[in-house]
């Protein structure tokens, strides 16, 4: 059976988690590693956070870093945030109550 597809919002969420999990800067490999990604196939995931503000390159010594920028921290806090909701809507319809992941400071209904 083949897992579930993640959607492009929690790929790019996981890409950032793993980045601000490593003090705000990873390179490509450990992120591939985070993500559970290739990095063949995560290239251009990462092209598309550069582009869009949520992570900025640094190159040294032939080495290159991804850093978490305060945009790619808001995207997080927005993301987390309405995952909670949404997951709190889920739960009510079955009986449940779901909660974030540990350590990412949101919790269901937070405003």
């Amino acid at each position: 059976m083949r897992a579930r597809r993640r959607e492009t919002t929690d790929l790019f969420a996981t890409i950032l988690e793993v980045v601000r999990a490593h003090q705000g800067e990873a390179r490509i490999t450990r992120i591939s590693y985070g993500a559970g990604m290739p990095v063949d196939r995560l290239r251009p995931a990462v092209a598309q956070l550069l582009r869009l503000g949520l992570l900025e390159s640094h190159a040294d010594d032939d080495r290159t870093t991804y850093a978490i920028t305060p945009r790619g921290h808001a995207y997080l806090t927005t993301y987390w945030r309405l995952r909670g909701f949404l997951e709190t809507l889920d739960g009510d319809a079955d009986g449940r109550r779901r909660t974030p992941p540990p350590g990412t400071g949101g919790s269901p209904g937070a405003q």
